[in-house]
């Protein structure tokens, strides 16, 4: 049985905490306090780095760890939670499975966008998530519609090689 290295448990960190943040919060509602679950969940696998079986399935216990954790916060916080905001808990793993694959994945398109030049982040976000025309944007940043265009498809262009391998 191998011990997790700092390596390792520093790379598990960065590699997962964001998606199992955001997996947290489809359960608790609230980014801070998935925040919160997410580093008791990694504090829970350092303090039992010696005793992990099996760490191809690391993925899969830290998942566990943060359901178990993020549930375990609903049952004890139930008096402050309204009946609307407990999420409906299904045993079925497709279920669960497709809440890390969402997770995952928006997790690397947040990842991307951070690494994007700070003008085409700025321009695909007002594009995207604000729903501003190509127009609006070019006005309001003082640059021609070309140019707006040239940032979302290069955007768009490294979005897709990042999440699908494709160009």
């Amino acid at each position: 049985m191998d011990t997790l290295t700092d390596k390792e448990f520093e790379v598990l960190f960065k590699k997962y905490f964001v998606s199992l943040t955001l997996y947290c919060t489809k359960f608790v509602k609230d980014t801070e306090t998935a925040k919160d679950i997410t580093h008791k969940c990694f504090m829970n696998i350092w303090e039992k780095k010696e005793k992990i079986p099996d760490k191809s399935n690391i993925k899969s216990l830290l998942y566990k760890i943060a359901k178990n954790l993020s549930l375990n916060y609903i049952r004890d916080n139930k008096r402050n939670i309204s009946g609307d905001e407990i999420p409906d808990i299904v045993e079925d793993n497709s279920e669960a499975d497709t809440f890390v694959q969402q997770s995952e994945l928006q997790a690397q398109v947040v990842d991307t966008l951070n690494n994007l030049p700070e003008r085409s982040k700025e321009i695909f976000l007002m594009s995207r998530y604000e729903n501003l025309s190509n127009k609006t944007i070019s006005e309001q940043l003082n640059i021609s519609i070309k140019t707006v265009e040239a940032h979302i498809t290069s955007t768009l262009k490294t979005l897709r090689m990042r999440l699908f391998g494709k160009t």
